[in-house]
């Protein structure tokens, strides 16, 4: 091949390296992102706490109130059982039978908000339990197919290796070195196709003295740019 003819594919294998590296990167950052997972995590660990909460405050209450009916049908027995003939302690009895009460309405209130935080809470839980293992589930596919596309990519970039290194040696070591740095300076692209005498790195018409040089396999510049010029 010719000088521009090995330049031109030197330019192709190196911009393809360049953006199956960057994809490389991409893919290496994405299989070390779990926080999407993490996230969905912390949220099943929450609405579980909050379930237990509220069923080991619903559990108490019960307790409580079962407690509660207990000790005042004893005590409802003794005022109404005829047991107790003395009018000051059948008057605590009454009263101990009233504070009981409200004591029982206020416990029971309780009991509801507590049956509905849980049953809110459980759910919460269930919902929360549910996006994670589809969560999970899309991660592990995810995982499967960037470890694939990442396979491939490194296959492909020691192939460019290979191939890149038998045309380099095609080339002056001057030439290269220069088609380096301008590969630095030009973002990557040092080389810019001819086409209808028209540079393709910046749209500029060359001259027709450059177009001559060019078809003597000359190593030509860009006028306007600066990149090496290629007629294939």
């Amino acid at each position: 091949m010719s000088l521009g003819e090995n330049l031109h594919r030197l330019q192709q294998l190196d911009t393809e390296r360049d953006n199956r590296q960057r994809r490389l990167e991409e893919i290496e950052a994405a299989l070390k992102d779990d926080h999407q997972l993490r996230e969905a995590r912390r949220t099943l660990e929450t609405a579980e706490k909050r379930t237990q909460k509220w069923t080991t405050k619903q559990r108490d209450l019960e307790l409580e109130i079962q407690s509660l009916s207990d000790k005042r049908a004893r005590s409802e027995n003794r005022l109404y059982g005829g047991q107790v003939k003395n009018p000051k302690e059948l008057t605590d009895l009454q009263a101990e039978v009233a504070s009981l009460q409200r004591r029982r309405q206020r416990l029971d209130d309780a009991l509801l908000e507590a049956m509905i935080e849980r049953e809110e809470a459980v759910e919460a839980r269930d919902q929360a339990h549910a996006a994670l293992d589809q969560i999970e589930s899309d991660w592990s596919k995810r995982q499967a197919d960037l470890s694939t596309e990442r396979a491939e990519l490194e296959r492909r970039l020691k192939a460019i290796e290979q191939e890149r290194k038998t045309i380099v040696p095609l080339i002056e070591p001057t030439v290269v070195t220069t088609y380096e740095s301008l590969r630095k300076q030009k973002r990557g692209q040092a080389v810019a196709l001819v086409r209808n005498d028209i540079c393709t790195g910046c749209g500029v018409a060359i001259s027709p003295s450059v177009e001559w040089k060019l078809r003597q396999q000359e190593l030509c510049y860009c006028d306007t740019c600066r990149r090496m010029l290629v007629m294939v």
